[in-house]
């Protein structure tokens, strides 16, 4: 064995056993088999998914990062419950996704009224981009203002927590990609002379792409660039396919709005058809699934927001109702909208 880590996923690297976790076969590489296979040809395994909570310290900044693809679980994991001697502030990821047009002022907003709502105790709520320099500069500079040895990078998987941990600590062989449960064990590097940042396993949470598909089919659906929201003038019972995945029938006549990866097929038809298509699987050009279920909301009043697992979202007008036909395994929530 050696001491030596996968500058990937953080596990130890090992030659002795090719289907446990670090497996390599030549410990003289900076990535474990899985890994290098991930970064060079897009071939990928299950990795490792926590079912624990991580183990902060006592007096340590915890950055929760979040993706705007995945607000509804903002404040889903209480770790302010389990480690209460911690500070936390919550940055909102990959806002470089949202349209131009997006109120962002009316975002932080909404998040701000939710946690304090819910009795979540934060820091500050940061908006900005992993991509974006000057973002990752002034977040540098806003950790430093902290006197604490230790900061935590956490976060639901694919939240762009190791892209921010790559630039943050300018380490170009940290591998950062679309591929949930990539990060296995703690990844820590010097962020200064007295503060060390800790990029943690990303929080798991059932449902999602990786789940139910294989590492090809769920990075083709998850989104990569700008949204385009798509809106959709619907009739009383008039329902939206979203590949073969979701189906959304609508009670009386309404506008909604999607955001999705672009290459994602919508398809028009009518709540009698529309169950029918979805179990239509020999359309090739669709994903789809072997068994659903169905749903019907009665919203209350408000945009409301139907999140479809972790490749996109829906807006709903407020006072209505809707039926989801979805896949059984598939995570689902039905939240306010929190920004227009």
């Amino acid at each position: 064995m050696s001491k030596a880590h996968c500058k990937g996923c953080g596990a130890k690297l090992q030659t002795s056993d090719p289907n446990k976790v670090g497996y390599t076969p030549d410990l003289r590489k900076d990535f474990c088999q899985d890994c290098f296979r991930l970064s060079h040809y897009g071939e990928a395994k299950s990795h490792f998914h926590p079912d624990t909570l991580p183990t902060l310290k006592p007096k340590s900044l915890a950055l929760m990062i979040c993706s705007v693809m995945a607000l509804d679980m903002l404040f889903f994991y209480p770790l302010h419950r389990y480690a209460p001697d911690v500070k936390y502030t919550y940055i909102i990821n990959q806002v470089d996704l949202l349209p131009d047009s997006t109120n962002l002022d009316l975002l932080l907003k909404s998040i701000m009224r939710r946690a304090k709502e819910m009795k979540v105790p934060f820091e500050d709520i940061i908006l900005m981009s992993a991509k974006h320099e000057d973002d990752v500069l002034h977040l540098k500079a806003y950790i430093m203002s902290y006197d604490v040895r230790n900061v935590y990078l956490l976060g639901v998987q694919n939240a762009g927590k190791t892209t921010l941990y790559k630039t943050l600590v300018a380490d170009d062989k940290a591998l950062a990609m679309n591929k949930a449960g990539l990060t296995q064990e703690v990844i820590s590097h010097k962020l200064s002379s007295n503060q060390t940042l800790h990029d943690m396993p990303g929080l798991y949470q059932e449902g999602y792409l990786h789940q139910l598909f294989s590492y090809d089919i769920y990075k083709s659906l998850l989104v990569n660039k700008q949204l385009k929201p798509v809106i959709y003038q619907l009739k009383k019972n008039q329902s939206l396919m979203i590949e073969g995945l979701i189906g959304v029938t609508v009670h009386q006549d309404m506008s909604v709005v999607i955001y999705a990866n672009q290459q994602v097929k919508v398809h028009r038809t009518n709540e009698a058809k529309l169950l029918t298509l979805m179990n239509e699987k020999t359309l090739k050009d669709r994903v789809y699934s072997e068994t659903y279920e169905t749903r019907t909301y009665k919203l209350p009043f408000g945009k409301q927001q139907l999140t479809f697992a972790d490749f996109g979202f829906m807006h709903i007008p407020g006072d209505s109702l809707v039926t989801v036909t979805y896949p059984k395994a598939l995570h689902m929530s039905m939240t306010e909208a929190l920004f227009s």
